[in-house]
C-alpha cells in the first residue's frame, strides 16, 4: 500500500526468481526471471525506502557469506557499488544519510514513538496484548510519550507486540525460527544427493527471501502479509516429503523418475501375440518389484479381461495385431 511495504515485497521475491531462473528448462523464463531480478532491484533502490535498502544490504551480505566465489563477489561488488552510488539522485544520498542521524529526522523519531507505545502496550497487556489496529489517538493518549504523533508501529516486531503482548510476539518468532530450521535440515538432507538439489535451492532462496522480511519488516507494518507465512509452510511440505526417516533417497526420486516415464510411454511392439505383451499389472509388478502380491494382481486383470468371451476360450490367445 506504501512505497515500503512494496520495496519489501520486491525484496522477497527476488531470491525466489533467482530460483525458478537456476531451474526453469526455458530460456525465454529464464530470461524473464533475471530481468524481473533487474528490475526488482532498481525498483527497490528507487523507493527510497531506508528499510528496503537495509534488508538488501543484508540479504546480499548473507549470499556473500553462502557463496562460493566470496572473492569474486567481493570484487563486483567493490567494483559496481560506486558507479551505483554515483547514479543515485541527491535526495536518495540524502534518505538514506538520514539512517546515521535518524534523531534529526520527524519520521524515524515518529516510529521510535510508535515502538515505545507498543512496548508500554504490552507491559500492560502482557498476555494478550492491546488488539487489532489499536493505534488511534486514545490509545497514544495513554501510553504514547508523546501522544501527538500518532503512527502505526511501522515494524513487524512492535506491530506484534503491542497488538498481542508478548506470546503473540514469541508465537510470531517461533514461526519464523521454525522455518529457518527446516530449511536447515532440508539442505542438510539434500547434500550429496542430486535428486533433492531443487530442496535444497528452493531451501536456500527461502531462507534468503525471510532474513529480506526479517530486516526490512522491522521498519514496516507487514506483521500479516502473507507471503512469509506461504515459504514457512512450503518448507514445511517440503520436509514432510524428504526428511521422513522411512523415505531413503531412491524413493523420494520417484516423482522426478516419474515425470519422464509418463510423458513418454515404453511403446508396444507392433506385430506379435498380444499375450506377448506385458499387461499393465505385469508392469506395474516390474516396476514395484512387490513380488507375489503383484501376481494376484495379473490374474485379476486376466480374469477381467476374459469375462464374457462367447466361446470360453482365452481372449489374448485368440487375438492378434495386423
Amino acid at each position: 500500500s506504501d512505497n515500503n511495504s512494496i520495496s519489501v515485497a520486491l525484496v522477497m521475491i527476488i531470491p525466489l526468481a533467482y530460483y525458478l531462473a537456476q531451474h526453469t528448462q526455458r530460456r525465454i523464463v529464464r530470461y524473464a526471471m533475471y530481468a524481473l531480478i533487474a528490475l526488482s532491484g532498481i525498483a527497490v533502490l528507487g523507493s527510497h525506502s531506508r528499510g528496503a535498502f537495509l534488508a538488501v544490504s543484508v540479504m546480499s551480505l548473507y549470499l556473500w557469506t553462502k557463496s562460493r566465489h566470496k572473492l569474486l563477489l567481493g570484487v563486483l561488488v567493490l567494483a559496481l557499488l560506486p558507479v551505483a552510488m554515483l547514479a543515485m539522485p541527491d535526495n536518495w544520498k540524502e534518505r538514506m544519510g538520514t539512517i546515521r542521524t535518524y534523531e534529526q529526522d520527524s519520521s524515524a523519531m515518529g516510529r521510535i514513538n510508535s515502538w515505545q507505545t507498543a512496548f508500554n502496550i504490552a507491559n500492560d497487556r502482557p498476555l494478550v496484548g492491546g488488539g487489532f489496529e489499536l493505534y488511534s489517538r486514545e490509545t497514544f493518549a495513554r501510553y504514547a510519550p508523546d501522544p501527538e504523533a500518532v503512527h502505526s508501529a511501522h515494524s513487524i516486531y512492535f506491530q506484534l507486540l503491542g497488538e498481542h503482548g508478548y506470546v503473540g510476539l514469541l508465537l510470531f518468532l517461533a514461526l519464523g525460527i521454525t522455518g529457518w530450521m527446516n530449511a536447515r535440515r532440508i539442505v542438510r538432507t539434500a547434500r550429496d544427493q542430486p535428486e533433492l538439489e531443487w530442496a535444497s535451492d528452493l531451501a536456500r532462496a527461502i531462507q534468503v527471501s525471510l532474513v529480506g522480511y526479517a530486516v526490512g519488516g522491522a521498519f514496516v507494518n507487514i506483521g500479516y502479509w502473507d507471503l512469509p507465512y506461504y515459504e514457512i509452510v512450503i518448507l514445511m511440505t517440503v520436509w514432510s516429503l524428504i526428511g521422513h526417516p522411512n523415505a531413503p533417497a531412491a524413493a523420494r526420486a520417484v516423482a522426478a523418475e516419474a515425470t519422464p516415464s509418463v510423458r513418454n510411454p515404453r511403446p508396444e511392439p507392433a506385430f506379435g501375440p498380444a499375450s506377448n505383451r506385458a499387461s499393465p499389472a505385469e508392469g506395474a509388478c516390474a516396476r514395484t518389484g512387490s513380488g507375489a502380491r503383484d501376481l494376484v494382481a495379473i490374474d485379476r486383470w486376466r480374469a477381467r479381461d476374459n469375462n464374457g468371451r462367447p466361446d470360453g476360450q482365452d481372449r489374448t490367445a485368440r487375438r492378434t495385431d495386423v
